[in-house]
């Protein structure tokens, strides 16, 4: 584990080190930073026959496919950020969802790896598909894809090759 800290926050002595993969601990004055899991969502949207993903327009898995979603803010529920998300990157506004499944992921920003547990549902779009639009810093497009047609290595992150080879098992084509 790598983290953001050269210097302890608390006391600014040089050093320190990561215990168990996530707690920083101050040798000096021991203070301790934990790097709590991080939580994300994404939906499955299907409409047509296909499935809506979103080529990925920055770093980290630029260029490869994810699902519409994001991180929960703090004081957010994951719903409200699913839904939030959605309107964020696509224009869209979603129907009720369900609980797919979840899964351990990490997500590399600015030199810190962080560790998220990623949750997935299901939805229905509350609007009509036409109307979807990219949202050029985070989405360099939309694309409408046969489950045939989509491949585990396409997918941008770990948790979302888990997901799509675990839809069968769900109830979903692939």
């Amino acid at each position: 584990m790598t983290g953001p800290f050269r210097f302890c926050p608390s006391c600014g002595q040089p050093g320190g080190g990561w215990r168990d993969g996530k707690q920083f601990v101050c040798a000096g004055c021991g203070f301790r930073f934990f790097q709590n899991v991080a939580a994300a969502c994404g939906v499955l949207l299907a409409h047509g026959g296909r499935y809506l993903f979103v080529e990925r327009a920055k770093e980290p898995s630029k260029g490869l496919l994810g699902l519409p979603g994001g991180f929960v803010d703090p004081g957010e529920g994951v719903e409200s950020a699913l839904a939030r998300e959605v309107a964020e990157e696509v224009g869209g506004t979603l129907g009720p969802v369900t609980f797919l499944a979840s899964f351990p992921n990490r997500y590399a920003f600015a030199g810190v790896e962080y560790h998220t547990c990623d949750l997935y549902f299901r939805a229905e779009l509350a609007c009509d598909p036409d109307e979807l639009r990219a949202e050029p810093g985070e989405v360099a497009a939309l694309c409408w894809l046969p489950p045939a047609e989509v491949t585990p290595e396409q997918l941008a992150f770990p948790s979302l090759r888990a997901l799509w080879l675990s839809l069968p098992t769900l109830g979903f084509s692939q």
